[in-house]
């Protein structure tokens, strides 16, 4: 009995050495502070799986390892909403790809004069921008929903972030802004908003004068980048806040809609760039010109007829004195030229081009030319009589006298309805 005693002894340490063996094999010892977790990289795990199998002892640096094991791994960082300490937030932001969509919206608050014989007008507009820039999505929340600034404000946030380099083609000088607001959404969506004051060049076109349409533009093109990178547009919202101020008057015409239009403009080696129009149509008020400008011109019709009317047909051939008749027809030439010279100089814009005021006053020399043709060949002469007899001198004289009157009113009823239509 006493010999089995040690024999079950040494059994049984060696049946708790290989339970000891296994429990090592199956659960590995764990460095204290160097848990892996979900996070964990899958190398760093791999090692103190090995260590334990081996029996070895704790590193040294656990806390340090402790540390990397907790730091996610790169490819699988989550996103942050601010941008890195580092970020050159300057640069054109590429985080919803290239062109860069820049919406444009103007809002005009007064139109103070607009000079059609120069083509120029001056206004004070609100020219709105707005653009997307993931980077600057702010990291904390506002009472409003956006962050906004002002004022100098919006000069100092400019000179950290990029922004469109948009520039107005047609200004010819401008005041100092009156104001300026810049706000930022959660969603990284930008808003500018800019008052200025300026003069601006306007093509102005009187081919239908005085039913004529005005264009009171402003042209706003990106300089510094190209359709690839930059691009201008503009949508539903940006046509609402385009308008008119309710209380927008101008002397001498009536102001209506804004209308926008985007196109590209060709540049240096086939580059292009975008540009937005957005222009206000003013209509002008016919009215004002009707007594300085058309019952003039219509009158002024009347003169060469009276060089017919003023004679009488006869068998013998007429009543009238030829010279006075002529000395009519002159007298006429000179009041429409003088008459030209008046409203030419009050109305410079319809003095070069072809519009209705220009074709009337073709309509009158027209008719000085003819009337005084007929005063010659057939008063003075009577070529007619002589050619073809008395009688048909006569019936085409009696043809005349009403023709050349019906064809000069039709005519100039044609040239004032084709301009009003």
């Amino acid at each position: 009995m006493t010999r089995r005693r040690p024999q079950a002894r040494a059994v049984l340490l060696a049946f708790l050495a290989t339970l000891c063996g296994l429990a090592l094999v199956l659960f590995p010892l764990r460095l204290r502070g160097a848990e892996p977790s979900a996070s964990t990289d899958g190398k760093a795990a791999t090692k103190q799986a090995a260590a334990g199998r081996k029996g070895d002892k704790a590193p040294k640096h656990t806390e340090d390892a402790g540390a990397d094991a907790a730091t996610p791994s790169e490819d699988h960082a989550p996103a942050e909403h601010a941008p890195p300490a580092h970020a050159d937030l300057t640069s054109i932001p590429l985080g919803k790809g290239l062109p860069v969509n820049v919406n444009v919206a103007v809002f005009f608050l007064e139109l103070k004069s607009f000079d059609d014989t120069k083509g120029e007008f001056e206004c004070t507009s609100d020219v709105r921008l707005r653009w997307t820039d993931p980077r600057l999505r702010p990291t904390t929340k506002s009472l409003r929903g956006y962050k906004e600034f002002r004022d100098k404000e919006v000069e100092e946030q400019l000179t950290k972030m990029w922004s469109p380099s948009i520039d107005v083609t047609n200004r010819l000088e401008s005041a100092p802004y009156v104001g300026r607001r810049l706000r930022i959404f959660p969603d990284g969506q930008i808003e500018s908003l800019t008052r200025v004051t300026g003069r601006y060049k306007a093509r102005v076109s009187a081919e239908t004068f005085p039913f004529d349409r005005q264009r009171l533009a402003l042209e706003l093109i990106v300089r510094e980048d190209t359709t690839d990178e930059v691009l201008l547009r503009f949508d539903k919202d940006d046509v609402g806040f385009s308008r008119a101020a309710t209380d927008l008057k101008l002397d001498g015409w009536t102001v209506g809609l804004v209308d926008l239009h985007a196109e590209e403009i060709p540049g240096w080696n086939g580059d292009r760039y975008s540009q937005t129009t957005a222009s206000l149509i003013v209509d002008r008020v016919w009215v004002t010109s009707l007594a300085p400008i058309f019952i003039p011109l219509l009158a002024s019709l009347i003169i060469p007829l009276l060089s017919i009317w003023m004679n009488k047909a006869t068998e013998h051939g007429f009543e009238g004195d030829t010279l006075s008749l002529a000395n009519m027809s002159i007298g006429g030439l000179f009041s429409v030229i003088a008459l030209s010279f008046a409203i030419y100089s009050s109305y410079g814009v319809i003095a070069n081009g072809d519009n209705t005021v220009t074709r009337l006053f073709g309509v009158n020399y027209a008719m000085l030319a003819i009337t005084l043709a007929i005063v010659v060949v057939c008063f003075r002469y009577n070529l007619l009589a002589r050619l073809f007899g008395p009688y048909v001198q006569r019936e085409a004289f009696y043809f005349m006298s009403w023709a050349l009157p019906v064809l000069s009113l039709a005519t100039s009823i044609a040239f004032l309805l084709v301009a009003a239509a």
